[in-house]
């Protein structure tokens, strides 16, 4: 028993160490994590909110560029009742129209002008250029009978072609908005013999589109036929 005591007192001794708290490191790493997730919720909204107003402002060019598609149909449809052999003989008529603060309506070809969206004098308008009647969609329907163009599935548009004069009957110098443009007669129609006037037109496009937008659209052109 001696001889094994010894052996064991020849053995280092083994002692025992107890390791430090870790409740302040651990409360140290849990700050840490807190402010870390702060900052990716904070920097995660203002991504959102980026995203959002990046497709908000997406979204209102898109609807911008579906309502000037739809506009210039609109002005086409103008330009191609334009053409059409019942306006250029009727929109000079005076028949049976009243003085110009008169509304047109004892016109004798009142009616061939509504089919055509089309008005020999100008109407009244609003303080930006707008024809009243256009802003009333009930009321203009019921009183131009071209009809309503659909494009898009959801977007209306309506169009009228006002002639820029005073009053009703043919378009002079005196009563009218002239072009300097003469297809028979060279630059200057009042200078040559044969040269024709041509009267200037304001057509303006409504367009009805998704989400109430409304756009109107303007354009003041000269129409002679070579």
């Amino acid at each position: 028993m001696s001889n094994r005591a010894n052996e064991y007192q020849g053995l280092p001794s083994m002692s025992v160490r107890r390791g430090r708290s870790t409740t302040g490191q651990g409360g140290a790493v849990l700050a840490v994590v807190l402010v870390v997730l702060v900052v990716m919720m904070l920097g995660g909204v203002s991504l959102l909110s980026s995203v959002d107003t990046s497709a908000l402002l997406s979204g209102n060019i898109g609807f911008k560029r579906q309502a000037l598609n739809a506009t210039g149909r609109g002005l086409n449809q103008a330009f191609a009742k334009m053409k059409l052999s019942d306006f250029r003989a009727n929109q000079d008529s005076i028949a049976g129209c009243p003085p110009p603060v008169g509304t047109g309506t004892a016109c004798s070809k009142a009616s061939i002008w509504a089919s055509l969206n089309f008005y020999p004098r100008l109407l009244e308008s609003d303080e930006n250029g707008v024809p009243v009647i256009l802003k009333d969609k009930a009321k203009f329907d019921s009183t131009f009978t071209a009809g309503t163009l659909k494009t898009q599935g959801t977007d209306e548009t309506r169009f009228l072609i006002e002639r820029m004069c005073n009053s009703y009957g043919p378009s002079t110098k005196a009563n009218c908005m002239l072009s300097g443009y003469s297809p028979r007669g060279g630059t200057g129609w009042p200078e040559k013999p044969g040269s024709t006037a041509s009267p200037l037109y304001r057509i303006t496009v409504r367009t009805d589109g998704v989400r109430n937008s409304l756009t109107y659209s303007q354009w003041i052109v000269a129409f002679t036929e070579e």
